[in-house]
């Protein structure tokens, strides 16, 4: 009878399956046969991961509880319940953990259903079955273990992949890193009992191989991810979906060669190359001369070939002369600024110049206490303008966020919706400047917001930039008082009175 029902129940349960991919699909067959094989396999993967998570917390209970916040040696600690109660309470709990996000598995909203191209389980296969590197004996890993793989790309290079595999019978990857050059991403995945999970390949940066050169990714253990790095610049993090105590092998395969590794144990993240490291900010800050006559514009140092419809701020004739080659293409993204030890005071600003992409949908700016991703760095300001995030179609109008990271945490975000005088297409001169409380930022010489010191501005040593910007200049100027007005060239007209 028990067979009955759970064969009747398990028979609803594929019925609604399949009504909700047709649903899904607009009635379409193929597409919906095909979104319904998606969601199967993404299901039993997910059943695999669950086990796996629920045996180790059976072994380390400590180490799940830290992981998922679900009180596992509260459950152990219980005398009087038995092994499949344990089990029980552990699943519950699970599912709470899961629902809260706790717990690092994916949803469904990822399956695709626009299109309802099939899982390519062929990219993960490779003609060549013999790893290009192999080593079973990487010792056990733990929070601090940094893996940095170094070789060629060949100059017919398709892709190649890095497995950090189990020694198990079905030789589970917890970490599958999958550079596909044709299509210009980097894939991430997991795979368990011979399903792979949802491809992750969002990532804030520019994909960074190129065929027939070197290159180096290092990839970091992390209690809550594994955090990788290209050519000594952070790419992802990736959120285990099994633990990553089991790891035994690391692997390479495909179209790279002269192939090593090197395991370390570090205290900083990432493992910065030449190219990588911080550039100096040019320094203007003569603070001898903290008096001039009367506001002179600024000229914005941007050659014309920049700007896509417009500078600005006009130019005069007798505008200096920018010294910069035109045919120069900027800063390249990320963008790391080295600024000297409390140079970040009352009376001087941080000047940025560049353009924003046409399409643009967000980017920041972190002054920050030095270059790594982790330990996270302290952030003493963090400015996001988010132009998809605004309310409304307007040209120029987003959501500018304003946070500091200290004491291991983000402090209370401020955001509000400005006009921001971001114009996509167009170049911008943006000031942060640091008054006797505040930062205040200003965009082409007008006034947009505050940020309150959470922390002092003089442990800035590290300009951070990143998002949809070209970034042309970053300068450390001095903002002189103007003589009889008792205010500086850049001020905030809600403070200080213009007359």
């Amino acid at each position: 009878m028990t067979a009955i029902l759970l064969l009747a129940c398990h028979s609803v349960r594929e019925l609604v399956n399949l009504t909700d991919a047709l649903w899904q699909n607009g009635f379409n067959i193929e597409r919906s046969l095909i979104y319904y094989r998606s969601k199967r396999r993404l299901q039993l993967f997910r059943f695999h991961c669950r086990q796996f998570w629920l045996r180790q917390s059976m072994v380390e209970p400590d180490t799940m509880q830290r992981r998922t916040d679900i009180d596992f040696a509260a459950i152990e600690a219980g005398a009087d319940c038995s092994m499949d109660e344990t089990r029980k309470d552990l699943h519950l709990r699970f599912q709470q953990a899961e629902s809260q996000h706790l717990v690092p598995l994916h949803s469904f909203s990822d399956i695709e259903v626009v299109d309802g191209n099939e899982f390519k389980a062929s990219f993960y296969e490779y003609a060549d079955a013999v790893p290009k590197y192999y080593n079973d004996e990487i010792g056990q890993l733990d929070e601090g273990i940094s893996f940095t793989v170094t070789g060629n790309l060949a100059v017919n290079c398709e892709r190649f992949s890095i497995n950090l595999v189990y020694n198990n019978e079905s030789r589970d990857v917890a970490l599958h890193i999958n550079p596909r050059l044709p299509q210009n991403y980097i894939v991430r995945n997991t795979k368990v009992q011979d399903l792979w999970g949802s491809e992750e390949v969002s990532s804030a940066l520019p994909f960074l191989l190129s065929r027939g050169e070197k290159f180096s990714i290092q990839v970091l253990v992390t209690d809550a991810c594994y955090m990788i790095s290209v050519n000594g610049q952070h790419f992802a993090k990736y959120t285990h979906r099994i633990p990553y105590k089991d790891v035994r092998i690391l692997e390479v395969k495909g179209d790279v060669s002269n192939v090593e590794m090197h395991r370390t144990l570090v205290l900083n993240y990432p493992q910065r190359l030449p190219e990588s490291e911080a550039k100096n900010i040019e320094l203007n800050i003569n603070d001898q001369f903290d008096e001039i006559d009367s506001v002179v514009e600024e000229a914005v140092k941007i050659p014309h070939e920049w700007c896509l419809i417009s500078a600005p701020i006009t130019q005069s004739d007798s505008s200096p002369k920018s010294s910069h080659d035109s045919n120069d293409l900027g800063l390249t993204l990320p963008y790391y600024g080295a600024l000297p030890p409390r140079s970040l005071v009352e009376g001087r600003y941080l000047k940025i110049e560049g353009r924003v992409r046409l399409l643009p949908h967000s980017f920041y700016i972190n002054l920050q206490k030095g270059q790594d991703i982790w330990p996270h760095p302290v952030i003493a300001f963090h400015l996001n303008p988010r132009f998809s995030k605004a309310s409304s179609g307007a040209i120029g109008k987003a959501v500018v966020c304003r946070n500091a990271w200290f004491d291991g945490a983000w402090a209370q975000e401020e955001r509000s919706e400005f006009d921001t005088n971001f114009r996509p297409g167009r170049t911008f001169s943006l000031a942060i400047v640091c008054t006797k409380t505040a930062y205040e930022v200003y965009v082409n010489r007008q006034f947009m917001t505050d940020f309150k010191y959470k922390v002092s501005p003089a442990l800035v040593d590290t300009v951070y930039i990143q998002g949809d910007v070209k970034l042309w200049n970053v300068t450390l100027e001095h903002n002189p008082m103007i003589k009889g007005r008792n205010v500086r060239a850049y001020h905030n007209p809600c403070l200080y009175d213009d007359n």
